[in-house]
């Protein structure tokens, strides 16, 4: 089987990414246009519901990259096989205990959560997904174990396009019907997006062929790959809810602190779809990137560290950490400084929430080096340890947005600081826990010096070049574009010019051999 670089598996599911976030502004725009940022509030409302009952078995698809990858460098392909069809009834059973949970818990989860009565239609419009969601997950995390990020990839875009198709046509076939109706239809995209996606990979699958014989050599029986299956992803799959319970916890206390500090149910809601309608959103297109390392990275990991290659494990840990600082770093400074002009652009003069942004891009880079670090130590078998850190992180929240909400002043910002600083202690503990369990020592000047030496010039550049072509232009449109466009070019000419990487270094990244 041919290897693949992490940067190569990482460029394929990011180049998805950015075009599945591309696609989502086809979503999200029209969607907040129709139903304002009270309908977004009832969509994104229901949302961590569902991510949460997603995470409760989101290690499943971690724990066969990882146990693929390791059995095809052993060349015990048999039991590729066993690890798939095992992990498919697992994540079926799992799936569809969750959608079930959501038809049949609809109004007790309401109750709970004190959401407004019109919630309930998002609730049903996404109920289903999770059971889709659960299944394609599996077959992602075959692909991925075999080091071949394209079918993800595809798949990814291929979902996304059938959410706004199904999402869109929805949310303004029902808008006349009301403000729930219309944000249940756009929940109902992701049902349909993740069903077709679904599909795709279910026909790609079988007509896929390799030069891997799955007939040949001794396996382990299911209930030992079931044992080890569970084994490796409860933890994950538990760190995973703890981190998907933090928007759980926003979920839930976001709306009652507010009405607490004395604002309406509507303008609560409201805020809350500042902080998770636009705020997350913007966020959440460069961490799009780092999702892709993060997934790259496990099998990669896992790869070297079964056959003991110390040296391999070294170059892929350095590589992991330089590719995380070098997307973490300017990201955060560009939407830290371009906060206002950004959400101007993207949701046509609607920049309220640009305070909650420059908040929440300062944890940018500390959500990636928390999924990188997370990724390797998931990769070397310490599946325990991110659970430990994430529940460190999710108690400093709740008790930071239980403290902070509830002051007018601070308001739904409190909810922003609480990830800050939680993803801060979170990325402290687990870069102690990987130099603890690895060993290795990270290349400081070119994976961290260097990347924050060139996002603070490039950022002061992008700042100068706004307030001028500002000045010229009385744009907030072009300005923005122009200078995002110049702190691109700018950024990748300081890379080459500080060493960081260098041309020679591209293509050796391109053909790397693990």
């Amino acid at each position: 089987m041919p290897k693949k670089s992490i940067i190569k598996g990482t460029i394929i599911l990011g180049l998805a990414g950015f075009i599945v976030k591309v696609l989502g502004v086809f979503f999200r725009l029209p969607i907040i246009y129709m139903i304002g940022e009270e309908g977004i509030g009832l969509y994104q409302l229901t949302y961590p519901v569902y991510t949460f009952l997603l995470a409760l078995a989101g290690g499943i698809p971690i724990a066969i990259s990882k146990m693929v990858s390791e059995r095809v460098v052993l060349s015990k392909f048999k039991e590729c096989r066993r690890i798939y069809r095992a992990s498919l009834v697992l994540m079926f059973l799992l799936g569809g205990f969750s959608s079930m949970f959501l038809i049949f818990f609809a109004d007790d989860i309401i109750n709970y959560f004190s959401w407004s009565r019109e919630s309930y239609y998002s609730i049903l419009g996404i109920s289903l997904a999770p059971l889709f969601t659960c299944i394609l997950s599996v077959y992602r995390g075959y692909f991925q174990g075999l080091q071949n990020m394209t079918p993800t990839a595809v798949s990814q875009i291929i979902e996304q396009i059938g959410r706004v198709l199904a999402g869109v046509g929805l949310t303004y076939i029902l808008l006349p019907y009301g403000i729930g109706l219309a944000a249940g239809g756009a929940a109902f995209g992701a049902t349909f997006g993740a069903f077709i996606s679904l599909l795709f990979l279910i026909i790609l699958f079988y007509k896929s062929k390799d030069n891997f014989n799955y007939n040949s050599g001794s396996v382990q029986s299911y209930g030992r790959i079931i044992k080890e299956l569970v084994f490796i992803a409860l933890p994950i799959s538990l760190g995973q809810t703890v981190s998907s319970f933090m928007a759980l916890v926003d979920s839930l206390t976001v709306p009652k602190l507010l009405k607490m500090a004395g604002y309406t149910d509507s303008i609560a809601t409201a805020l809350y779809g500042q902080l998770t309608g636009k705020a997350h959103v913007l966020i959440s297109v460069p961490l799009t990137l780092s999702v892709a390392l993060a997934q790259s990275t496990v099998p990669a990991i896992s790869e070297v560290y079964v056959v003991n290659n110390r040296n391999g494990l070294k170059k892929n840990i350095d590589m992991s950490f330089k590719l995380a600082s070098i997307l973490a770093f300017p990201s955060a400074a560009g939407l830290y400084a371009l906060a206002r002009p950004i959400l101007s652009f993207v949701f046509q003069g609607m920049d309220d929430g640009w305070q909650l942004l420059q908040i929440l891009s300062v944890s940018i880079i500390f959500i990636i080096f928390t999924q990188v670090s997370s990724s390797i130590i998931n990769g070397i078998g310490k599946t325990m340890l991110p659970l430990i850190s994430m529940l460190i992180g999710s108690f400093i929240k709740i008790i930071i947005s239980i403290k902070l909400i509830s002051i007018p002043s601070i308001n739904i910002k409190g909810a922003a600081y609480g990830t800050l600083v939680s993803y801060i202690i979170i990325a402290i503990i687990n870069f102690y826990f990987m130099c603890k369990y690895t060993n290795i020592k990270l290349d400081l000047y070119k994976t961290i010096i260097s990347p924050i030496v060139c996002s603070v010039v490039m950022i002061f550049i992008v700042v100068v070049a706004y307030t001028r072509l500002y000045e010229y232009t009385l744009s907030i449109n072009i300005s923005t574009i122009m200078s995002i466009l110049i702190g691109g070019i700018v950024y990748i000419a300081l890379l080459f010019i500080t060493g960081t990487i260098s041309i020679m270094d591209t293509f050796k990244m391109l053909k790397i051999k693990r």
